[in-house]
């Protein structure tokens, strides 16, 4: 079974990885080292610098480089694998230096497609068998280092058209800067290159969701960052989330959490 932990920073050997539970707890912390976090099974909720923020699972992941004061937390029954390396020890053995530096050049959320997906089951499974094999963990490490390095890379190239793709990360910025506006599917095409009926395909085939309710979605969920990690009035964290009042706020966190904005200040 996958430990439990709020992945408090600790002291690990040269390319550790795990599989674990995060407490459905908020955290907000940074640590010394890098992180990849791959989804596994469930929900978790990451929010990272600067001004994004996702809920997400299997299918999806992020990468934090050292220092980077990140939150989040599980959401009922989750997994992740986890992978700590650090520039300061041998880690970028693992990986060549170059690919190692451009995989945690920023901070950013990453999606992973069904062979990476079965991939990183497959080899936290085989870690489960064996989670003290120190050997086995970095080279797993290495191999899911190599293989999130290669679907990033398009991203990261220049000469390649950005057209005709959802980028979930730039999207997630985008909504974040405009979260007290009312973001329009239309600026969510625009910013894709797409037409907004082509868009609206596109997203839901992606995530599961239409565009509104992901919008809906990362606004509920900074909503309820704010109602338990600020002294915020419940009216003003509705203004800066850009619910139209404290009603609107209060139908759309008992949807989510089937909790009060209150009930949940104080949970």
């Amino acid at each position: 079974m996958p430990q439990h932990s709020t992945l408090e920073p600790s002291m690990r050997s040269i390319g550790a990885c795990r599989a674990q539970t995060l407490a459905t707890e908020p955290h907000r912390h940074s640590h010394h080292h890098h992180q990849v976090v791959l989804g596994l099974h469930g929900q978790v909720w990451f929010e990272l610098p600067p001004a994004q923020q996702r809920h997400f699972g299997p299918g999806h992941g992020c990468l934090l480089p050292s220092d980077c004061e990140h939150s989040f937390h599980g959401d009922g029954d989750n997994a992740v694998f986890i992978i700590d390396v650090s520039v300061k020890d041998e880690s970028p053995l693992l990986i060549e230096a170059s690919l190692f530096q451009q995989l945690f050049s920023q901070p950013r959320f990453i999606e992973l497609d069904d062979n990476l997906q079965r991939l990183i089951a497959s080899l936290a499974s085989e870690l489960q068998l064996r989670p003290h094999d120190l050997p086995l963990q970095q080279h797993i490490s290495a191999v899911l280092l190599h293989s999130v390095f290669h679907r990033i890379a398009p991203y990261r190239n220049p000469t390649q058209a950005s057209s005709g793709r959802i980028d979930l990360a730039m999207l997630d910025q985008l909504i974040a800067e405009r979260l007290t506006d009312k973001i329009s599917v239309d600026e969510l095409a625009n910013a894709c290159h797409m037409s907004s009926s082509q868009f609206h395909l596109r997203f839901r085939q992606l995530t599961g969701m239409t565009p509104y309710q992901y919008v809906l979605q990362q606004r509920v969920q900074q909503a309820a960052w704010l109602l338990q990690n600020s002294s915020m009035s419940i009216s003003a964290v509705a203004a800066e989330t850009g619910f139209a009042n404290q009603s609107a706020l209060n139908h759309a966190i008992k949807a989510r959490f089937d909790l009060s904005p209150g009930q949940l200040r104080r949970k």
